[in-house]
């Protein structure tokens, strides 16, 4: 298993509370359909399948970096943790659009339950992006130094980033799910 034990608490720990919240969406889509009907309607879905290609994406450059790193391809690790970045970056950028154009729509989280359940959602997975961002920074940094994983421990802390941006990931790809597909 890739990473440290300590890793996988975490992520089982931080998937338990995911549950928990998407089970709240789902009992209060039972109580609050119309909120929901209208909340889907009101999304921009176009926007939210280029935020899943950019996490896919991202998810497939980290795991490719990982590979990199395995054989000491420390130049080809280094560009993929770039375009993984990149993608992340993007990733924010379009959140904030999204955001933005929300709110601009008359969409907040006072609005009703939906928008409530998505600013908090989509917030909360949002810190996750930004937090798997700067440990891929510095992922990218160490490259940069020649200082790559060579030995075990630092191997493992690329394998624990690459955990962690796969958690955030599927994360992603429940919150697309429940808040721009489910009808």
């Amino acid at each position: 298993m890739p990473g440290e034990v300590g890793i996988w608490v975490f992520v089982l720990t931080d998937l338990m509370m995911f549950t928990a919240y998407f089970a709240a969406v789902m009992n209060e889509r039972g109580h609050h359909g119309r909120d929901f009907v209208a909340g889907r309607a009101a999304m921009n879905t176009d926007l939210g399948v280029v935020n899943t290609f950019l996490m896919l994406t991202a998810s497939l450059c980290i795991a490719l970096a990982v590979h990199a790193v395995r054989k000491s391809e420390h130049h080809t690790s280094r560009r993929f943790l770039l375009a993984a970045g990149t993608c992340g970056a993007l990733f924010i950028v379009a959140k904030a659009i999204e955001w933005s154009s929300a709110v601009g729509a008359g969409h907040t989280p006072q609005t009703n339950v939906f928008f409530q359940m998505y600013f908090l959602l989509t917030g909360m997975h949002l810190l996750h992006v930004i937090i798997a961002m700067l440990v891929l920074a510095h992922m990218w940094h160490t490259t940069g130094r020649g200082t790559a994983p060579t030995g075990t421990r630092r191997l493992r802390f690329f394998e624990n980033g690459a955990t962690f941006w796969h958690l955030t990931d599927t994360l992603w790809i429940v919150l697309f799910t429940l808040f721009y597909l489910v009808r």
